[in-house]
């Protein structure tokens, strides 16, 4: 499966679309709009990883030009910000761009 059909379906699952998302910029709100717009009202889509990433995948078969405008996206994403999609399992997960004084982790 290609690698960014697995990446933007777990930024996706994540939840990175509200919230974290919209500290990185505008790429990565801007992809996820795109890829919504794409497939609007298609039933055999939704949010779950999964399903996405196939999706994608085969989207980006049929039509490469929409790969590279998500490929072009995602990096945007990449350049503005910090996006963070945790997979697996762990007792905790911290996530952190600029601190400024202090940290202390226990």
């Amino acid at each position: 499966m290609d690698p960014l059909s697995l990446a933007i379906a777990g930024a996706l699952a994540a939840g990175v679309a509200t919230g974290a998302g919209e500290s990185a910029g505008a790429g990565l709100p801007a992809l996820f709009r795109r890829i919504r717009e794409r497939f609007a009202g298609r039933t055999d889509v939704d949010e779950s990883e999964t399903r996405l990433a196939t999706a994608l995948d085969e989207e980006f078969t049929r039509d490469p030009s929409f790969r590279q405008e998500c490929q072009s996206l995602w990096n945007q994403a990449a350049a503005d910000g910090v996006a963070n999609s945790f997979h697996g399992h762990a007792k905790n997960v911290v996530q952190v761009r600029d601190i400024h004084g202090g940290l202390t982790m226990e």
